[in-house]
């Protein structure tokens, strides 16, 4: 059963780095310097022509926005947001947490989104609440004072970590490749303290030149380099009681979900990028199809609609390359 379940895993890995070819590829292409910059050029001449359309925040939101900007992250209330806020939301979120523990407690193995909703489509309603409350029309603004340009909608990560203090996937140091700048916003369900595993962000002091080439890596890669003198760095962990809400440029910074090892931690992760990115072929696939996405959000406004239908603009090779399948066939 293990040989079986390694060529299984084997085989997938190569096809997840087959149907990842032409994203690179064209990432490759506009890599070279002159059309990196062109584009790059293209991005700053959009954002200067919106400067006069920035959506103006809120009172109680100003200080939020301000303070992104500045530091590239800041902390938030849940009650601040219309959406986070609400009980619906909760409920909802807490409902799909509820079955994710029952079925680890059950099994002993964490599971995903998608195969959750493939074992409970009851729950497919109770997504469909958390996946709009990303598009929070206080959230979307605050990002948008960030990006300097609408924002574009990447959907929602669910994420279960349990307690057993292992430092895999995202519970390692990386950061996050789909636009830059890009925000992530995160949503503690639960109290999370310092052995719950909160949100972390790098702050580098000072760069070895090898350092600009890391990926994924444990955190004793770090103590390592620091005792041998190549790098320094302080760490920012953001504990906080339940509806603590995370708005970080994970572009920016290295980041981690800290391994948890004294409670299970519940959060969301949504995410967010200028519309359009300038790797749209680097964002994860869309959960709806895209008329089913067109119908759940059809009763928002204009701002909500073109940041969760952004892909629907794209044009020439990055419409071609972006990835357009959902992943939940529903």
């Amino acid at each position: 059963m293990k040989i079986v379940r390694a060529i299984a895993v084997f085989i997938q890995k190569v096809v997840h780095r087959i149907l990842q070819w032409p994203s690179k590829a064209i990432h490759q292409i506009y890599s070279i310097r002159l059309i990196k910059t062109r584009r790059e050029d293209g991005r700053a001449s959009l954002v200067r022509a919106h400067a006069s359309n920035l959506s103006e925040l809120r009172d109680d939101v100003r200080l939020l926005g301000q303070a992104l900007v500045e530091d590239g992250f800041c902390v938030a209330d849940a009650g601040i947001f219309e959406s986070f806020g609400s009980v619906k939301f909760q409920a909802a979120a807490n409902e799909i947490y509820d079955c994710m523990e029952e079925h680890y407690l059950r099994t002993g193995r964490n599971i995903d989104t998608i195969k959750l909703l493939d074992l409970y489509p009851s729950l497919l309603d109770q997504f469909k609440i958390v996946f709009r409350a990303g598009l929070d029309i206080g959230v979307l603004e605050i990002v948008e004072q960030y990006l300097r340009l609408p924002a574009a909608y990447g959907g929602v990560d669910i994420f279960f970590t349990v307690a057993d203090g292992s430092e895999r996937g995202a519970r390692t140091w990386h950061r996050d490749s789909e636009d830059n700048p890009m925000v992530k916003v995160a949503v503690y369900l639960n109290d999370v303290d310092d052995s719950g595993g909160p949100l972390e962000i790098l702050h580098l002091q000072h760069l070895a030149p090898m350092s600009r080439t890391f990926r994924g890596f444990r955190h004793q890669k770090l103590v390592n380099l620091r005792k041998e003198g190549k790098i320094d760095f302080e760490v920012t962990s953001f504990t906080g009681p339940k509806g603590t809400v995370v708005l970080c440029d994970t572009f920016r910074y290295f980041h981690r979900g800290k391994p948890a090892t004294g409670r299970n931690r519940r959060a969301l992760f949504f995410n967010y990028y200028a519309n359009k990115p300038l790797t749209p072929y680097f964002c994860p696939n869309p959960p709806f199809s895209s008329d089913k996405m067109e119908a759940l959000v059809s009763d928002l406004s204009a701002k909500q609609r073109d940041a969760a239908l952004w892909r629907e603009r794209l044009t020439g090779i990055d419409k071609l390359v972006t990835k357009r399948r959902p992943y939940l066939n529903v």
